[in-house]
């Protein structure tokens, strides 16, 4: 779909494309914990771990360095996962032209891939450190984020009923919060701060992205726009990782690693979930808007949930023990419970009387 195409549509029919690539996106995007937090018990990280072991970086510092590497392949494999994609819908040309050219949207894709690195990292931050129900879940509050900058900054329309769902999802945050602040984070391997940190970072970064990418798709195709976020975002990271090796931390010394199947196998699964959770993503935001978009993709975290405990187990998922297990669990499903009722409220906000910034301008 290009932005003639979805111009040419009805109302009805954009809803009902919208709100069926923003499932797909909460599928996609709920499988995708499955691998992310199989990847911390494959050899690359204990290697990793114990390379980082033999420095002077504290504990917290070698943990934040493991999610900086995990994140920049998980960027790499998605950007590559992403170019056979383009490739099979032969739109290569039209990719190259937009990052040579490097116009307003490729600046957008580069800040949104900014915000997606944020947002990721902080993921990976909060599922080591607390859990990946956690993390799952705390992503829940980005729609605050985008709603709020889809009003100042893309002028999209939002009604009393959607400042409403923003309360409700925002209660939703602070009893998932809660939950792991009174007891401590017992269910995590590291550090309780860094992994509510991580909790925000997630939530604020795709709160932005979603933003940056809906001001983006006014101008360009989402597949394409898409695979540039990526490649800014795999870039990033790159940078990042070399300016770690340079201060002699042995970041690269494991990618040997990759040969080995098992490994090879669960970051073919994080780039393939990953990127069919973007795509379906950003063609919902030309659809829906940016933030009805947000909200719809939310239902990512209750099939995260599914998916983990149904992989890992309701402990491995939320990461409690027993003295923990009534106050997580409980805090883990009310909140996830009422983030859902305000992403529903803002979801099924009517949406007739918005337009996308490009048909604005047009009309003007």
């Amino acid at each position: 779909m290009d932005i003639e195409e979805i111009k040419k549509m009805d109302h009805k029919k954009k809803v009902r494309i919208g709100l069926l690539m923003g499932i797909l996106c909460a599928l996609y995007w709920g499988i995708w914990y499955v691998p992310g937090n199989a990847a911390w018990n494959l050899d690359i990280l204990t290697v990793l771990g114990e390379k980082l072991g033999e420095t002077s970086l504290s504990g917290d510092v070698q943990n934040i360095v493991a999610c900086i590497f995990i994140t920049g392949f998980n960027a790499i494999f998605c950007a590559a996962v992403l170019f056979i994609w383009n490739g099979g819908l032969r739109k290569l040309p039209e990719f190259k032209r937009e990052l040579t050219e490097f116009r307003g949207a490729s600046k957008y894709f580069l800040m949104a891939g900014i915000c997606g690195a944020c947002a990721v990292s902080g993921t990976y931050l909060a599922a080591f450190n607390l859990s990946a129900g956690f993390a799952a879940i705390a992503g829940l509050l980005y729609p605050i984020i985008g709603t709020i900058m889809s009003v100042l900054y893309l002028k999209q329309k939002v009604s009393k009923r959607g400042y409403l769902s923003i309360v409700i999802i925002l209660v939703g945050g602070i009893t998932l919060y809660l939950g792991s602040i009174i007891s401590g984070g017992v269910g995590g391997e590291g550090n309780l701060m860094i992994g509510l940190i991580g909790g925000i970072m997630a939530a604020v970064g795709w709160g932005f992205e979603g933003v940056f990418a809906g001001k983006a798709l006014d101008f360009c195709e989402p597949d394409v726009g898409l695979h540039l976020r990526f490649c800014f975002e795999a870039l990033f990271w790159i940078i990042v990782m070399v300016v770690i090796a340079c201060t002699g931390v042995p970041i690269f010394s494991t990618i040997g690693e990759f040969l080995d199947p098992a490994t090879f196998f669960i970051f073919i699964l994080l780039g393939l979930s990953f990127a069919w959770c973007y795509v379906t993503w950003y063609k919902s935001f030309p659809l829906l808007g940016v933030a009805r978009g947000q909200a719809v993709g939310s239902l990512y975290a209750a099939c995260a949930v599914l998916f983990l405990c149904l992989f890992t187990g309701p402990a491995g998922a939320l990461g409690y023990d027993d003295d923990s297990m009534l106050i997580i669990v409980g805090s883990t499903i009310a909140g996830l419970v009422i983030c859902l009722i305000g992403s529903f409220l803002l979801a099924s906000e009517d949406t007739e009387g918005m337009v996308s910034l490009r048909e604005g301008r047009d009309e003007r």
